[in-house]
């Protein structure tokens, strides 16, 4: 599986909003099948989209007054996504104390992977339920 970033436009009567999605796919086809069937019930309403068959990456709702488009679809990591939102959606530089560093974030992999390998189910994961809950914890406050 491979990530990709699936950017978007929302054209809302006179405002646009821009967004940026995350989809897990084994290529960019399939990346793009799944981002479109997500975003033809983007509205959850029960509106249903139209979409025109010459624009596949394009959706409206409520009879034309909401477009969304899909921009763009393109290979990403978690990291460079996540580095990527944190500059686009900061105010000013972060302090460096709010940065993580890269053995923090090796550390956190680690145990994001662990926690995983634990979680196999059935007798296993009952008895390493105590270890993976707090792998959990950990993984969650790390992410904050």
């Amino acid at each position: 599986m491979k990530l990709f970033e699936v950017r978007t436009t929302e054209h809302n009567g006179e405002q646009e909003y821009w967004g940026s999605h995350l989809v897990a796919a084994r290529d960019i086809d399939q990346a793009r099948r799944l981002a479109r069937k997500y975003f033809k019930k983007w509205y959850e309403d029960g509106s249903e989209s139209r979409s025109d068959p010459d624009d596949p990456d394009r959706f409206e709702f409520l009879d034309g007054r909401i477009i969304l488009e899909i921009d763009s679809i393109t290979e990403t990591t978690l990291e460079d996504w996540t580095a990527k939102q944190v500059q686009l959606n900061s105010i000013g530089k972060l302090p460096k104390a709010m940065l993580s560093c890269r053995r923090c974030r090796a550390l956190l992999i680690a145990c994001e992977y662990i926690r995983d390998c634990l979680d196999v189910g059935g007798e296993q994961s009952r008895q390493f339920a105590e270890e993976i809950a707090y792998l959990r914890k950990v993984i969650r406050e790390a992410h904050r």
